[in-house]
């Protein structure tokens, strides 16, 4: 036991492994020497981490914003240390949470192996979190004792795993960039409600990557160059209405807004730059790789990757999709206040950006520049409404969920947490 714990918290919780080990997986199916797996596997492991850790440093960036519109709105305020938030949410389900983990993600490989449904999950992150998720409403929710609550997570997480993949890569066919891999995130349910509400409600001529600017602004239709420009403008124009004096002396650290703002601005960009570079490094080699599992081990299979792989084919998507995203969120934010809901929640930003980007990304490849639009729009409203329902069912697990609860958090975990209730708590 102590191995296989030392093995799950160590090893096979860190994404970067799982992914290397896939990429040597595929690639001695297909019987390549040492000395071409070996360079294969550094390069996608590089690649995948500056994928993931450009992403949670671009998500880290976002959030001084809480704290300005925290004092916007006069609210009270809300940790953002995410280390400090794991630490505690971790601390009543650790064991649970590890050992879902591992055995949802064999469940998911079972699944992939011998169904129809085709699609290995490798967002390990994204997992991780989800595991906590099933083991917090099961252990706060039931009487289950520890080894079938263990058992009837790791089948919920497989199910969920192997399935979010499936109906994601539907919608897959008609976004570009997307070939030869369907989508491992938490935001899956945002997605196929962006896509529906797109198609019904959009127009897919009205592209939005496609819109017509003076040939002097053509520098913006780089992802870089607009994502900087809009990131320092939204923070200057936060601080200002915060007020410079206030923001000054409790986000800024005493720096000049304006300065502080372009430096954010700055550093947004050139952590997008990092996950755009790093999407190149990995998609030359994570695909062809696992050619040799779709061909050998698991037949016919899909990988299941993160989000960020379709930033590079969508910059307006996902300035757009954030900001608006955003602004539902706030939107909600104020109706929950106005009826008096007793839990306070604020629009999570790491979840806003990422997810209110990739929604907008599927609205705008289904429905144009209204699908994009609508799809995250409702997305915004899913976050905030979703978390206010979610965080009274998940006991100590509820600090890590007001930092990171993505549409999937948001939509299935009170739906799980409310069928727990009507059976009673098992």
């Amino acid at each position: 036991m102590g191995v296989v714990m030392y093995l799950i918290n160590n090893i096979f919780s860190q994404a970067v492994f799982i992914i290397g080990i896939v990429v040597i997986a595929g690639m001695a199916a297909q019987k390549k020497t040492w000395d071409q797996i070996l360079p294969s596997v550094i390069k996608t492991m590089i690649g995948f981490t500056m994928i993931n850790v450009g992403g949670q440093t671009l998500g880290m960036s976002l959030l001084p914003l809480q704290g300005m519109i925290t004092k916007i709105f006069n609210m009270p305020a809300v940790s953002a240390d995410i280390g400090a938030a794991q630490s505690e949410s971790l601390s009543g389900i650790g064991t649970e949470m590890a050992l879902i983990f591992a055995l949802g993600f064999l469940v998911n490989l079972l699944l992939a192996r011998f169904t129809r449904f085709k699609y290995v999950h490798l967002s390990a992150h994204v997992s991780f979190f989800y595991a906590g998720l099933i083991a917090a409403l099961l252990k706060f929710g039931t009487n289950l004792a520890f080894v079938p609550l263990v058992i009837t997570g790791s089948l919920l997480l497989g199910v969920y795993m192997t399935f979010s993949c499936a109906y994601v890569a539907v919608f897959m066919k008609e976004v570009k960039g997307g070939e030869g891999f369907t989508l491992a995130h938490s935001s899956s349910i945002g997605i196929l409600i962006s896509s529906l509400l797109a198609k019904a409600f959009g127009n897919k001529e009205n592209d939005l990557e496609n819109l017509n600017i003076p040939k002097k602004l053509n520098f913006l239709r780089e992802m870089t160059i607009s994502l900087t420009i809009v990131m320092t403008l939204l923070f200057l124009s936060i601080s200002i209405i915060s007020g410079p004096s206030w923001a000054r002396e409790n986000i800024t650290g005493g720096q000049d807004i304006v300065v502080f703002s372009f430096l954010r601005g700055l550093s947004f960009g050139m952590w997008i730059t990092v996950i755009i570079t790093g999407v190149r490094m990995m998609l030359s080699e994570i695909i062809s790789a696992f050619h040799g599992i779709a061909g050998k081990i698991i037949p016919n299979s899909v990988p299941g990757l993160d989000i960020p792989l379709l930033f590079p084919s969508y910059p307006n998507s996902v300035i757009l999709g954030f900001l608006t995203s955003l602004v539902a969120g706030l939107i909600g934010m104020m109706i929950l206040g106005f009826v008096n809901y007793p839990v306070v929640v604020f629009p999570a930003l790491i979840p806003t950006f990422f997810t209110g980007a990739v929604t907008a990304i599927f609205g705008n490849a289904h429905g144009g520049r209204r699908g994009a639009v609508i799809g995250s729009f409702v997305n915004g409203l899913i976050l905030i409404f979703g978390q206010a329902m979610l965080l009274p069912m998940i006991g100590t697990y509820a600090p890590i969920m007001r930092i990171l609860s993505e549409t999937d958090y948001s939509f299935y975990g009170p739906a799980l947490g409310w069928l727990l209730k009507l059976f009673g708590g098992i």
